[in-house]
């Protein structure tokens, strides 16, 4: 697999991919990738003084293989550490309302959505920080299955004129001071 496809969800999901990219790197791991580069890259980090003259190229690269793999096999924060990131409605954008968690998945079709394969199990808690009008409102737009199946991500919400209207409409109301 190329590295540059590598996600969370295809590694988590994949043995061979676990064991081929397991930390620390084997020699074997890292001459493979290596050797997938093209050679004039040494050359163009010599030139630019970035490899300095008597470092190797494999010397060089390692510790920033075993950084970006780390990261990309690292799994993603549980979505209840995300809170402290909210600092507004994901829909409306009001930041001085208190905020609600929203699973842009629902919980009630979780088994449904795995069994048919519309997601994989690693997007089941994704969530959205929504303020408590518009997390009522996005559920009076659409029933679970069709959360789970065509609004499964703050986009895709966005992408629908009545959401758009809402968050226009709310964004203006003031029921609480600043």
């Amino acid at each position: 697999m190329d590295l540059r496809s590598l996600t969370y969800a295809t590694y988590i999901n994949d043995s061979t991919l676990q064991e081929t990219y397991s930390l620390p790197l084997t020699t074997t791991t890292t001459s493979e990738i290596l050797n997938t580069i093209d050679a004039s890259t040494a050359d163009t980090l010599y030139t630019y003084a970035i490899l300095p003259p008597s470092t190797q190229l494999p010397e060089f690269l390692t510790p920033v293989m075993t950084a970006y793999l780390t990261t990309l096999t690292t799994a993603p924060p549980p979505p209840s550490a995300t809170r402290s990131l909210a600092t507004a409605c994901e829909i409306c954008d009001r930041d001085w309302v208190p905020l609600t968690y929203h699973h842009l998945i629902p919980r009630f079709v979780h088994a449904k959505v795995l069994k048919r394969g519309w997601h994989t199990e690693d997007k089941l808690d994704s969530v959205a920080w929504l303020c408590r009008a518009c997390h009522s409102f996005v559920h009076r737009v659409a029933n679970h299955e069709e959360l789970a199946r065509e609004y499964y991500t703050v986009d895709l919400l966005l992408g629908r004129d009545d959401v758009m209207a809402f968050a226009k409409w709310v964004g203006k109301v003031r029921w609480k001071a600043r």
